[in-house]
C-alpha cells in the first residue's frame, strides 16, 4: 500500500460562516511553517488534491464498511449457509479494495 497523501486526521466539520455561500469548513491542524514558499505552495496542492479524492470516496468507504458489518453480523448469527457468508464477504472486501483505490488514486489491483 502507498503512503497517504492527505492531511493527516484527525478532522472535524463546521458550518461555514458565510451565509450566501453555506457549506462546511473541514478543519485539520495548525498551518505548518515552511522556510520555503515554493515547498509549502507544492505540499499545499498535493495535500488539497489528496484531499478532494478521500472525500469523493466517502460514499464508497463506507458501503464497504457497512458490508463489512453486514458480513461479520450473518458470521455470528450463521442466519445464512457458509456458502453465502462467503460471498458477503468478498464483496464487502471487494468495496474496501475498490473504494480504498479511489480515496488513494491508486489502481485497484
Amino acid at each position: 500500500m502507498s503512503e497517504a497523501k492527505h492531511t493527516p486526521g484527525p478532522w472535524w466539520v463546521t458550518e461555514s460562516g458565510v451565509r450566501d455561500r453555506g457549506g462546511y469548513i473541514c478543519h485539520t491542524r495548525p498551518a505548518q511553517h515552511y522556510p520555503d514558499q515554493d515547498e509549502r505552495f507544492e505540499k499545499e496542492t498535493t495535500e488539497r488534491a489528496a484531499n478532494k479524492t478521500l472525500i469523493s470516496a466517502a460514499p464508497e468507504l463506507l458501503d464497504a464498511c457497512m458490508a463489512m458489518l453486514e458480513w461479520d453480523d450473518r458470521e455470528k448469527d450463521h442466519a445464512i449457509d457458509f456458502n453465502a457468508r462467503m460471498d458477503l464477504c468478498r464483496a464487502a472486501f471487494d468495496k474496501a479494495r475498490a473504494a480504498i483505490a479511489k480515496a488513494t488514486g491508486q489502481p485497484n489491483d
